[in-house]
This record gives C-alpha cells, sequence and structure tokens, in this order.
C-alpha cells in the first residue's frame, strides 16, 4: 500500500503573519524550498494560470461522461436532470472547498509552497492524520486508474468500430482487445510525462476535441430524432437503474481526486475556485444537450455509449459527422487518460523515492502502472458496470465526502449555515455512494453469470 511520507515536527499554528496573502507569501520569494530543492522565480512563471487550470479540468472531466450520461439520465427518468444539476453543483462546491483547504495549508506550512507530489493525502493528514493520508491515497490510486481502463475502453471500443482490422476468427471482443494493446503502445511514451504544467496543450486539445464533439452529436441526434416523439418510450425506473444512474453521474463530475495536483501546478493557487467554476460551466454545458437529446430522441432504446445509438441511413451527412466524433472523443480519451495517470504515477514515485526529473526509474515504473491497467481493461472490456462502480465508491467518497470533512476540520472559522450544508453534503454522499455501489455490483455480477 502506498503511504504518503508523514510532515515531521509541524505545527499547526505556523501562519503567515497577518495580511500577508498566499500570493505574497509565496510568489514573492526569490526562491522557494520545497523539500530540499530550490526554485527560481523564472521557474514558477511556468504554473498554470486561473485559464490553463480549467481547460485542464475540463479536459480531465468532460468526455466520457458525454457518451455514458445520455443512458444514466434515461435510467432515472426525468429526474435525472434535476440530479445531473444537483450533482454539477455539489461537486464544484466541493472542489472549490478542496481547494480552499489546499490553499490554507499552503499558507501554513513551508513544506508545501512548491511542488507537492501527494496533495490530496496531505491535506488529509493535517486534517486527521495517518489514516486519513493513507485512506486518500487508496482512494485516489483506486478511482484514477479504474478511470484510465473506462478511457483505454472506450478509446478502443471507437476505433474498433472506425476501423475494421479484418482479423479472422477473433469476432468483436477480439478485436476490442487488439485495439487496447495498439492505445496502449501509443499512450505508454506520453505516461512518462512528469507533471501538468509540462503537458498543458494535451489539456488544451482534449477540452476542444470533446466541445466540437458535443456539438456534432446533437447535429446527429436531430438528424436521427424520429417525426413522431410521442412514439418514442421510456423506460420504468426502478431502484436499481436510479442508482447506478446516480452511480454514473458521480463519475462524470469526479475530477475532484485530481484538484489538487492541478490546483499545485497554478502560479497563484488561491484562486483555484475560479477555475474550478468556469470548468464546470464548460462541462455542464456540455452535458445538458447531449443528455436531453439523447433522452428525447431514443428513451428506452438508448445504448450505455450514445455514439452507438445513432442511426444514418439516409444521412450521408451524419456518417460522416459520426465518424468525425468517433476520431474526436477517442482524441479526448486518449489525452485524458494521460491526464487523470499521472497523479497516480506521482503518488507511487513518491511512495519509491524516484527522484524528480526525466529518469529510467520513471518509465519503468509507468510502464508496469500502464500494463496494469491494460491488465484490467483486457479482463473486464466493458465499461459501464466499472464506470458506476467507481462512481458510487471510491468517487463518492473523493468528490463529496473528503472535501467537506477535511475542511471542517482545517478551517477555523465556518458560519454554521456552511457548516449545515457541508454535513446535508456529506450524508447524501453517503448514502448515494452506497446505494449505487450496490446496484453497480449487481451489474458487474451479471457480466459474469
Amino acid at each position: 500500500m502506498l503511504v504518503p511520507p508523514v510532515a515531521k515536527d509541524i505545527q499547526s499554528g505556523d501562519q503567515h503573519p497577518d495580511g500577508a496573502s498566499e500570493e505574497d507569501s509565496f510568489d514573492s520569494r526569490d526562491e522557494i524550498i520545497e523539500r530540499g530543492e530550490y526554485y527560481s522565480p523564472e521557474e514558477l512563471q511556468k504554473g498554470l494560470t486561473v485559464f490553463t487550470a480549467a481547460v485542464f479540468i475540463t479536459g480531465e472531466m468532460a468526455g466520457s461522461g458525454v457518451l455514458a450520461l445520455p443512458a444514466a439520465i434515461v435510467g432515472a427518468g426525468w429526474t435525472g436532470f434535476g440530479l445531473l444539476v444537483l450533482c454539477c453543483f455539489a461537486s464544484g462546491y466541493c472542489g472549490t472547498v478542496l481547494g480552499r483547504s489546499w490553499a490554507t495549508l499552503r499558507e501554513r506550512h513551508s513544506e508545501y509552497k512548491g511542488h507537492v507530489r501527494y496533495p490530496y493525502p496531505a491535506i488529509g493528514e493535517k486534517a486527521y492524520g495517518r489514516w486519513a493520508s493513507l485512506t486518500v491515497t487508496v482512494c485516489i490510486n483506486i478511482t484514477l486508474i479504474g478511470v484510465c481502463v473506462v478511457f483505454l475502453i472506450l478509446a478502443a471500443r471507437n476505433l474498433a468500430n472506425l476501423v475494421n482490422l479484418h482479423v479472422a476468427d477473433v469476432g468483436k471482443t477480439g478485436e476490442l482487445r487488439i485495439w487496447l494493446v495498439i492505445c496502449f503502445a501509443v499512450l505508454l511514451p506520453c505516461s512518462w510525462l512528469g507533471t501538468p504544467k509540462d503537458f498543458w496543450g494535451i489539456a488544451v486539445g482534449a477540452s476542444v476535441a470533446t466541445a466540437v464533439a458535443c456539438l456534432m452529436i446533437c447535429v446527429c441526434i436531430a438528424l436521427d430524432m424520429p417525426s413522431d416523439l410521442n412514439t418514442v418510450e421510456q423506460p420504468t425506473v426502478s431502484f436499481e437503474s436510479f442508482f447506478s444512474a446516480f452511480g454514473t453521474i458521480l463519475f462524470s463530475f469526479g475530477g475532484a481526486s485530481t484538484f489538487p495536483t492541478i490546483q499545485t501546478d497554478m502560479k497563484k493557487c488561491s484562486k483555484f475556485p475560479i477555475s474550478v467554476f468556469w470548468a464546470y460551466v464548460g462541462v455542464v454545458s456540455m452535458y445538458l444537450p447531449v443528455s436531453i437529446l439523447g433522452f428525447v430522441a431514443y428513451g428506452k432504446n438508448i445504448t450505455s455509449n450514445i455514439l452507438e445509438s445513432v442511426k444514418y441511413e439516409g444521412h450521408d451527412a451524419a456518417a460522416v459527422m459520426l465518424d468525425i466524433v468517433l476520431v474526436l472523443i477517442t482524441l479526448h480519451l486518449l489525452f485524458s487518460f494521460v491526464i487523470v495517470i499521472n497523479p497516480v504515477s506521482q503518488s507511487f514515485e513518491d511512495f519509491l523515492s524516484i527522484p524528480q526529473g526525466f529518469s529510467v526509474k520513471r518509465c519503468l515504473l509507468r510502464t508496469a502502472i500502464m500494463c496494469f491497467i491494460l491488465g484490467i481493461g483486457e479482463l473486464i472490456p466493458k465499461f459501464g458496470p466499472i464506470l458506476s462502480l467507481i462512481g458510487g465508491s471510491t468517487i463518492t467518497a473523493l468528490t463529496f465526502v473528503f472535501p467537506c470533512l477535511f475542511y471542517l476540520r482545517i478551517e477555523r472559522n465556518i458560519p454554521l449555515h456552511i457548516k449545515v450544508f457541508l454535513y446535508e453534503l456529506i450524508a447524501v454522499g453517503i448514502f448515494g455512494g452506497v446505494a449505487s455501489t450496490y446496484s453497480a455490483i449487481n451489474d458487474i455480477r451479471k457480466v459474469f453469470s
């Protein structure tokens, strides 16, 4: 198990003088100390801006949600749209709270002012001690590895739909497994990159690809829309379908585990809440139109991947656009994979005391992590159950429960109404997470039965 290093001899009251802001104490130094390593002001200027941090968050979250949310909304019925908006608001608020906690710790503790490989576990450590740090680390690694598996399967599936390999006697599942290996080979060198600030262009590519793909998906669904919408049947909502949908929705807004890593690479980490706000505005602007159109056009006939629901007979333009969408979404998934796997890699590197900077040890470790992800994808080449299970369990904890608990412990002056709201978010997160996990486990059991 990975246990982040425990900071020693640090007093919680070790703060900057009154009136000194986090930016002043951090950005104005001639050089800063990060676990014995020195960085010049020129190095700090390479950090992420508010805009590029927002782009990273958008690129990391949007993508698989665009494909899976329409089916989830159908499973939850009309209430699914309300659930989507509520989860968006709650997740965004919790992300902001987590950002404030990290900014506070960076202001109080000098060892967090430089680059930190394990920011989220460090927040847990300062809030509740070593056990919280360990719990967060385990949840993050399970979540992000699971997300990477989902991204890899979806990318391979899209490529299998685009290109027929004409391999005899392997079938669709066999071709999918071949594409998984091809995607693995393409992503492996990219996984060796350092930290988010080293590959901000990938985040821009992921966000742009998703935005264009969403627009084109909406056009394709509109062309495929039945002339009489009354003929579209909606399924009966059950306990399992509702909470399975809830898990998928949580997964779609479950980027909190990478938030502190992105925030750490910002020039001014105290401005992270602004990045979160604009990122969520962008994400929900992509999710809602596709979900509404998919719900109205297909109803109970919708598939787990919205692209597989679109029929384009008689619409040559729609066929071409659908192929372009497949390419764009696949690019997004591959780009997002690189973003999501980075915190996992840094966590393992910290545990194994691998020095920062490009090295053979880094490449070997990250290759081993990639092989593990490929192995899971080959074993369970269906993304739906994995997505719901992660969304209902570890993502719920990392996105709703832990940020609120840690903020309540770290911040010293929280108004009563905010405290009540935070406890409500924790309660809803726990209840919804348990129910969604139960529903997802049943779905996985059906896959192997």
